[in-house]
């Protein structure tokens, strides 16, 4: 049986020199967007360094309760959870009628102050090994909290994209670790969570799995 390799990401931006000011721009924009810049503000904007302040999950919330002050769609665009959606095409489809539907029900849409546009875009996730590796429960609970906050992005969310399951589920699932371990940690409601909860998160369902997580952790348990 192979050991976990723990691995790390990085981000490569890239700007596509659009901008949106306002709503019908914003869906002019989801309409006609590549994959790359959906799927930076949708998903891999958890990455950046500033998310942690926000309780939105996704960068087009953040715009349009920041921005544009139109609480009720950031809230709609706050609930609609892109990892859900196989294909891509079905994603900006959800997008561009979440967005439509809330056009329609304005009499005039709002835009955004000067300096608080959306800039677009697209990024392309680049990982590497760091040469850690662990074969066991215990040394995944020990890895845990060592783990950089992209490592845990790499083997949760972008996993989700690349087999529908995080990394430490579909590890433990191979080495028949108990099933009741392993549901928990595909129910985190991951992408709802900043990355400093969800590495709580993971941590808590692994612990109670563990004879002496506080030895394991180092009291921190």
């Amino acid at each position: 049986m192979n050991d976990f390799i723990v691995e790390d990401c990085s981000l490569v931006r890239c700007a596509t020199g659009r901008a949106c000011f306002n709503l019908r721009e914003l869906l002019e924009a989801a309409r006609a967007a590549g994959p790359g810049v959906l799927e930076h503000h949708l998903m891999r904007c958890a990455l950046e360094d500033h998310f942690d302040l926000y309780e939105f999950p996704n960068d087009l919330a953040r715009w349009c309760w920041d921005a544009l002050g139109d609480r009720e769609l950031a809230e709609k665009l706050a609930l609609l959870n892109p990892y859900v959606f196989r294909d891509f095409e079905k994603l900006r489809g959800e997008v561009v009628d979440v967005l439509e539907d809330h056009l329609w029900s304005l009499e005039r849409f709002p835009w955004s102050r000067p300096g608080l546009e959306l800039h677009l875009v697209e990024s392309r996730l680049i990982s590497f090994d760091t040469g850690e590796r662990f074969s066991t429960l215990v040394g995944m609970a020990e890895a845990v909290p060592r783990m950089s906050r992209r490592s845990l992005f790499f083997h949760v969310h972008e996993a989700y994209r690349r087999h529908g399951v995080d990394d430490f589920s579909a590890f433990l699932e191979a080495r028949h670790a108990p099933n009741e371990l392993v549901e928990r940690l595909r129910q985190i409601d991951f992408y709802f969570l900043n990355l400093n909860q969800l590495r709580e998160k993971v941590l808590e369902a692994l612990c109670a799995f563990v004879a002496e997580p506080r030895a394991v952790l180092g009291g921190a348990a």
